[in-house]
Order: C-alpha cells, then sequence, then structure tokens
C-alpha cells in the first residue's frame, strides 16, 4: 500500500464509527424528545388541575358556605356531582392533549393556564356589583365600558400565556407550573379558611309546609288571605282603568288606598303579616323566626275555636313551632327533588360569578328558584310560591269542601320580581314583561279561577276573603302592599276606602271576620278621617349582617303614602343582637 493510501485511510473515520456516533445522537434525540414530552405532560396536569379544581371544586363549595344562610339544601347534595364534574373536566383536559406534540401540548396548557387565571381573578376580584339576586333586571347598559375590558382582559391572559409558551418554553414550564401550583394552594387556603369560619349547618329539615289540601276549604266560614308576594298599593287603580276584565271575579271587595306595610321586603314582611311581632335587629334572624310564632293570639284563638288552621308559605318564613297548629306543617323529610337539576342550577348560580361579563345575561340567577328541586319522602310534597306551579294545581286539582270552618293563608310569587307573566297568564320568560302585567295575569288566571270555584261550590257568600301582599314594590324604595277586603255577605263593585290603615291591624281585622274579640281597631273600622301613626321598616337588601339584617331604617307612614324618615336606624349585627 503507497503512503498516500495509507494516509487516506487513517485521515476518514472508520464507518463503524460514524455509524455508532449517528445512533448515539439519535438516541439523545430521541430522549430529548422524551424528557420535553415528559415535561409537557407534567405542566398539563398542574393547569388542568388548576381549572378544574378552580370550576367545580372551590367555586361551587365557597359559593355555597357564603350564602349558606339562604340555602335549603345541604353541601353534601351537591359535592358528590361536583367531584364527578371535576373529574370528567380533568380527563377531558388531559386526554385532548396527549396526542399532541410537545410544543403544542405546552401551547395548549398555557391557554388552560390562562382560564384559570381568568375564572379566579373574575370570580374573586373582578366583578362589578350586581346588585343582590332577588329578581331585579340587571341594567347591563350601566355596563358597556367594564364588558369592553373585561372581554379584553379574557382575550388577553390565555393569548399572552400562549405567547409565553411559545417563544419561552423553558421559562414557561417552571413559571408555569408555579403558578398552576399556587393558584389551588390558595384556593385550599381560601376554602380551609372559610369552612372553619363558616360551620356547615345540617340544613335537611325534618319538617315541611307541605301542600297537604291545598284546595279543601270548610262548609261552615271560611278566611282566606292571598299574599300576593309584591303587589303593591298602587296597581289597582291602574288595572281598573287598564284591565277591567281582570277584576271580574271580584265581587263585594273594598280597596284600602292607603294601606301601609311593615317592612320592604320578603325575609320579615312575611313573617310579620303572619305574627304581627316586629323585628329589630336585635337577634339573629334564625331566633327571631322560630319565636315570633309562639303565642300568636290569631292562631291560638282559631285552634281553640277548632277551625282548620293552614299556611301555604315556604319554611323560611315560618316555623316548626306551628306544627299541630297549622294542619300542612308537618314532620317529613326535606329531600332533593332532582339533584341534577338542582346543581345545574347552583353553577348557574357559580357561573354568573365567575365567568365573563358578556356571557353572563346568559346566566342570571334568581335565588328563589332553588325551591323548584324541594321534595319530600311522605305523602305529601312541599309548597312552592310559584304562579305556574300553582295555577296548574288548581287547574288539576277540583277545590274541595269538608265540614268545618277553614283559615287559609296562600302565599303566592304574584307580582314579584323577576316577572315572566304576561297580562294573559302566559310564561314570557324572566324579565319580559312588568310587575303590573304580571299582576293583571295572577287576577285573570289565578285568582279569578280561585273565587269562580267557590262560587260554584256556594260558599264564597259566606266567606271572608283579603287580597293583599307582604310587601309592595321593591326597586323604588319604601312602598306598600296592596289590601283588599270582601267580608262575608259582601256584594257590589270594588268600593275605595281611605282609612290610614297597616298591615299592623291585619290581625284584630281578621279575628273580628272570624267571629272573636280583638284588641285593636279592624281597618274596616277606622274612621278615614282618623290620622294615625304607622311604623315602617327599610332595608334594600337581605344580605346577612352577622345573623341579623343590614341596618333597618325606621319611617313614619303618613296620610298619601307619605314616608317620613324618623331618624331611628337598627343597625344590627353581631354587636347588637340581645342576649
Amino acid at each position: 500500500m503507497s503512503r498516500g493510501a495509507a494516509h487516506a485511510i487513517i485521515g476518514r473515520p472508520p464507518l463503524r464509527a460514524m455509524a455508532k456516533r449517528r445512533c448515539g445522537a439519535e438516541r439523545m434525540l430521541t430522549m430529548q424528545k422524551k424528557r420535553g414530552g415528559k415535561r409537557s405532560l407534567i405542566t398539563l396536569l398542574l393547569c388542568a388541575l388548576a381549572l378544574s379544581f378552580t370550576a367545580f371544586l372551590f367555586a361551587p363549595i365557597e359559593q355555597y358556605m357564603l350564602n349558606q344562610a339562604e340555602m335549603w339544601f345541604n353541601l353534601g347534595d351537591i359535592v358528590p356531582a361536583s367531584l364527578l364534574c371535576f373529574a370528567a373536566l380533568f380527563a377531558l383536559l388531559v386526554g385532548v392533549g396527549l396526542p399532541l406534540s410537545p410544543k403544542a401540548r405546552r401551547v395548549y396548557a398555557a391557554v388552560i393556564l390562562g382560564l384559570t387565571l381568568c375564572l379566579y381573578l373574575q370570580g374573586n376580584f373582578l366583578n362589578p356589583d350586581y346588585g343582590e339576586l332577588d329578581g331585579r333586571a340587571v341594567h347591563w347598559g350601566d355596563y358597556t365600558l367594564y364588558a369592553v375590558l373585561d372581554t379584553l382582559f379574557w382575550v388577553a391572559v390565555p393569548v399572552g400565556m400562549a405567547w409565553f409558551a411559545l417563544k419561552k418554553g423553558k421559562q414557561f414550564r417552571l413559571a408555569g407550573r408555579g403558578l398552576a401550583a399556587a393558584l389551588v394552594l390558595i384556593q385550599l387556603v381560601t376554602l380551609a379558611t372559610v369552612l372553619l369560619t363558616h360551620p356547615i349547618e345540617n340544613k335537611r329539615m325534618h319538617w315541611i309546609v307541605s301542600d297537604k289540601d291545598q284546595f279543601t276549604l270548610g262548609t261552615d266560614v271560611n278566611t282566606v288571605v292571598f299574599i300576593v308576594d309584591a303587589c303593591d298599593v298602587t296597581y289597582l287603580p291602574k288595572i281598573q282603568q287598564e284591565d277591567p276584565d281582570a277584576l271580574a271575579e271580584l265581587d263585594g271587595f273594598t280597596y284600602f288606598s292607603d294601606y301601609s306595610g311593615a317592612y320592604s321586603k320578603t325575609k320579615m314582611g312575611m313573617p310579620y303579616t303572619m305574627t304581627q311581632v316586629w323585628y329589630e335587629n336585635d337577634q339573629t334572624i334564625e331566633d327571631y323566626i322560630d319565636q315570633c310564632y309562639e303565642n300568636v293570639p290569631l292562631f291560638s284563638t282559631l285552634k281553640d275555636a277548632g277551625w282548620d288552621i293552614r299556611l301555604y308559605t315556604a319554611e323560611t318564613y315560618t316555623s316548626e313551632r306551628m306544627i299541630g297548629t297549622a294542619s300542612n306543617i308537618i314532620h317529613a323529610n326535606l329531600t332533593v327533588g332532582s339533584y341534577p337539576k338542582l346543581y345545574a342550577k347552583m353553577m348557574e348560580f357559580v357561573g354568573f360569578r365567575y365567568m365573563p361579563h358578556l356571557i353572563k345575561p346568559r346566566l342570571v340567577f334568581y335565588s328563589g328558584e332553588f325551591g323548584f328541586y324541594k321534595a319530600s319522602d311522605g305523602e305529601y310534597q312541599p309548597y312552592f310560591k310559584d304562579n305556574f306551579l300553582y295555577r296548574d294545581k288548581l287547574e288539576s286539582t277540583p277545590m274541595t269542601t269538608r265540614p268545618g270552618s277553614a283559615y287559609v293563608v296562600y302565599h303566592i310569587n304574584g307580582s314579584h320580581l323577576p316577572c315572566n307573566m304576561d297580562e294573559n297568564g302566559v310564561n314570557v320568560g324572566n324579565w319580559n314583561t312588568t310587575a303590573l302585567e304580571q299582576t293583571k295575569g295572577v287576577l285573570r288566571t289565578i285568582l279569578n279561577p280561585y273565587l269562580r270555584q267557590m262560587k260554584e261550590l256556594g260558599i264564597y257568600d259566606s266567606a271572608n276573603i283579603i287580597i293583599t301582599a307582604d310587601h309592595g314594590r321593591f326597586d323604588e324604595g319604601p312602598s306598600s302592599p296592596i289590601m283588599l277586603l270582601k267580608p262575608a255577605g259582601a256584594h257590589g263593585e270594588i268600593a275605595v276606602n281611605e282609612a290610614m290603615a297597616s298591615v299592623s291591624d291585619l290581625h284584630a281585622t281578621l279575628l273580628k271576620l272570624c267571629g272573636f274579640e280583638a284588641e285593636g281597631q279592624a281597618i274596616y273600622e277606622i274612621d278615614p278621617a282618623e290620622d294615625r301613626e304607622r311604623r315602617y321598616l327599610y332595608y334594600p337588601t337581605t344580605r346577612t349582617n352577622g345573623g341579623t339584617l343590614p341596618p333597618l331604617t325606621e319611617y313614619r307612614v303618613e296620610r298619601g303614602q307619605q314616608f317620613i324618615p324618623t331618624g331611628v336606624v337598627l343597625e344590627g349585627g353581631k354587636e347588637n343582637i340581645v342576649k
């Protein structure tokens, strides 16, 4: 072999060595890809955990605990569904990300993390005050600028996260994992704090206000009281002018045009109407509700005389003490009628707080709608005051009578927001009609048919009938409820009485209508020329204040529905509870 040939062989790498190096490089590349895939998978798992935890564990549990006083169901009734949804969303997010390349998976995880951050910040820091979810419509036009900024926020954060992950992979991997873990940890600490400071209550009562004998009246004397929620004293003249046919069956009634109530909302308006006991923010709401039904002269008098007493309202406004006095308030286990529907409604509540502003109009929530899912394990079901449910049952359950006298109170949704019934009784959906139109529909399709059935059974003439409300409209400050009264034997078109009557005269009126003596004047005994002192306590919201209501502002209601502040404010709060 020549020197040149030898040099050529010696200077060229052997083929075996080249192949070995090539294989080593390929193995290294494969290992790097595996490590990259593993790293992106860990990031994906943490981001998916953060979003799933926020949406289906932290949000609903915290929302429930902070509003526990308003709930009739237990936390345990929604936790199983929350766990199931948490697991399903986590599996879905991970399942979608697994087939992606490491880089695509990293960007996908970044979008998930961005959405998680938006969800958390929206629900806890970014929402404006939309007001209480008590049926009032949200004026969305007032939030135009906020809607733009909020939408930009929801777009910018996930997009910014995705760009960061795409351009700065290593930095995102560290920062993304840290942020996802931090969000979960912060929410775990928050949940622990909430659970420690808000003890979990057992909301499952062993008694209910049932629908037992809902449309059964007596053959002797009947005193029937319709509490048409939020029906304002000013509505009747408008209905007489615009739609007199809605009043077709109101034979023998008198309209008290200057009648006044006691409270601005149902929370106290209903218990006071039932018991005539004032709540003055010096005890918890729970204690008041329980105690105010003790020794009510109206109930004890009627019970001793053998009257059949039935009170159809929500458990929230009455007491277990009434078992044995009101025949429809009975021992039974309150249960959930539909767990999926209850959880769906709970997630609407959660969604209104946590979703972007643009989506919120589709999630506007009325807290009273939870009542649709009450049920009982006994023969009778819980009464619910929804207008349409009441009407459907009235149409499907003919009115009957049995021997004796009956005192029956029906609390129905009536004129209350959110208005969803038109003047003909058609369900047009929430916020698509007015309180006045809804009142016409209630008269035309609920009250008129009820009164008509009484006439057909021959018990109308001998009956005392009152159509009133627990409060007037509540979206414009202090107001008064309607009062229409038909004593037994009365006939003729609706008369007008301008006496300065009030709900504080109601029980004296009822006792005298039923044939018993009572302290004080009945509303039909008050001289229309007499000036009287009438008390009214106003509160704009039912958000609890250490177990009490927010401050109660006292008014004096003068002639002509003039509300004059007295200067007295009952503050409430834990520090003002009388031990």
